[in-house]
């Protein structure tokens, strides 16, 4: 009979060593990391969900002004904007901030998903900080740290946020399980388990159990249409359903051209913008998973092409594109573009069953079920010169934002 091996003194010893290393290492990691230095002042839950707008008012009026780094967000009736490190929730009636949380580094990603306010910060492994805040109260849900790119673009719907930048995506959960990373991977412990590698991401998106990716390969010739599943049985070994590369989508645009990108997806295919290239005009395009046209329309853009870091509008069954000097309305079931609506500042906000997109001087209201113009409001933008304008709706209060400033409007 084999005897038990009994620990020595010098294997206790080295033990605890072990624990003490660790123990320090985690608490210097702590100290020295940006989470430990944050600033967390969080509200009490709201007694009432504020009243909504039911349709664009007749007359408004200036109501406040704040500025936010990065575009406003509204949920629940919430608000929340962001200045350098700072996160904060905001009584939309009256602009006062009630909540905040704050690091010394500055806010490199926000956006809403599942009900939750997802802000990203940067570390040395890129924009990969994630808190998840309530955004009535303020109170931390969940966090999670990862690598991912130095500048990444934010999508959800819902179900999974979409994290995007040039070399990866990745896929998370409410609760900030990944569940999908696809890409250059974080460490690549396991060759092959990636379809390819050294292409360029342009956009990615959720549709519905499936995520849409638009990527670009030095050795093909026109973008590639790639669905993989939203959760495979391993978050590193993406499953792919299709992957095509088409040439409906306009040839392979050079390093700091203006590429494709896609506007919304589902299981039965994608609509992507497609810049102007080789004398043809710019379009919206309707393709299915093979990568084949259903339909297009041509649409007139700013002399940079349609401006990318204002973000389509999806809600109430329409995905809205700012083109520069338009806004194309999409049906997100049919994929068809059903309306092009010229001489817009930005892609607009549904406010009860209409679309409203900013012009010049004022607000235009559109229904959603006949797309016929029901009313058009006055608003003045004081200090506004150029650029684009983006729109929410908080409650009973109207935002608009171009830069930084965040102009709120109530009824008159």
């Amino acid at each position: 009979m084999v005897k038990p091996e009994r620990r020595t003194r010098v294997d206790l010893a080295v033990s605890a060593a072990i624990l003490v290393a660790v123990v320090v290492a985690g608490f210097v990691a702590w100290n020295v990391g940006s989470a430990s230095k944050a600033v967390s002042e969080t509200a009490p839950a709201p007694s009432t969900v504020p009243a909504s707008l039911v349709e664009l008012p007749a007359a408004l009026r200036e109501a406040w002004t704040a500025s936010s780094d990065r575009p406003a967000l509204s949920l629940n009736g919430s608000l929340v904007l962001t200045r350098g490190g700072e996160v904060a929730g905001h009584d939309p009636a009256t602009g006062q901030r009630t909540w905040r949380y704050q690091r010394e580094s500055d806010v490199c990603g926000l956006m809403d998903n599942a009900g939750l306010v997802l802000a990203f910060y940067r570390d040395v492994r890129g924009c990969g900080e994630v808190m998840a805040l309530d955004p009535a109260t303020g109170h931390r849900r969940a966090s999670r740290t990862g690598r991912e790119d130095h500048d990444v673009t934010l999508t959800g719907d819902g179900n999974y946020a979409v994290v995007q930048g040039p070399t990866r995506v990745d896929v998370f959960r409410s609760d900030l399980v990944r569940t999908v990373e696809y890409g250059k991977p974080d460490v690549p412990v396991n060759p092959g388990v990636q379809p390819r590698s050294g292409c360029t991401i342009g956009s990615a998106l959720p549709a519905g159990a499936s995520i849409a990716v638009l990527e670009a390969c030095p050795t093909e010739p026109f973008p590639r249409l790639t669905v993989i599943g939203a959760s495979p049985k391993e978050a590193a070994e993406p499953q792919e359903t299709s992957s095509v590369v088409s040439p409906d989508l306009g040839a392979a645009a050079p390093e700091g051209a203006e590429r494709a990108r896609l506007i919304t997806a589902t299981a039965n295919g994608a609509v992507v913008y497609v810049p102007a290239q080789d004398g043809r005009p710019a379009r919206v395009t309707s393709v299915d998973p093979q990568g084949r046209t259903i339909r297009s329309v041509d649409v007139t853009t700013g002399p940079g092409g349609a401006p990318r870091d204002v973000p389509v509008v999806t809600e109430a069954g329409i995905a809205a594109f700012y083109t520069g000097t338009s806004t194309v309305v999409i049906d997100a079931a049919s994929l068809a573009a059903e309306m092009v609506i010229p001489g817009t500042l930005g892609p607009g906000a549904v406010v009860g069953g209409q679309l409203v997109v900013p012009g010049p001087t004022s607000l235009t209201a559109y229904d959603l079920t006949t797309r016929a113009m029901t009313r058009s409001t006055a608003i003045a933008k004081p200090g506004y010169t150029d650029g684009p304008v983006l729109l929410a709706e908080v409650g009973t209060t109207l935002l608009a934002q171009w830069g930084s400033t965040v102009q709120a409007y109530r009824a008159a």
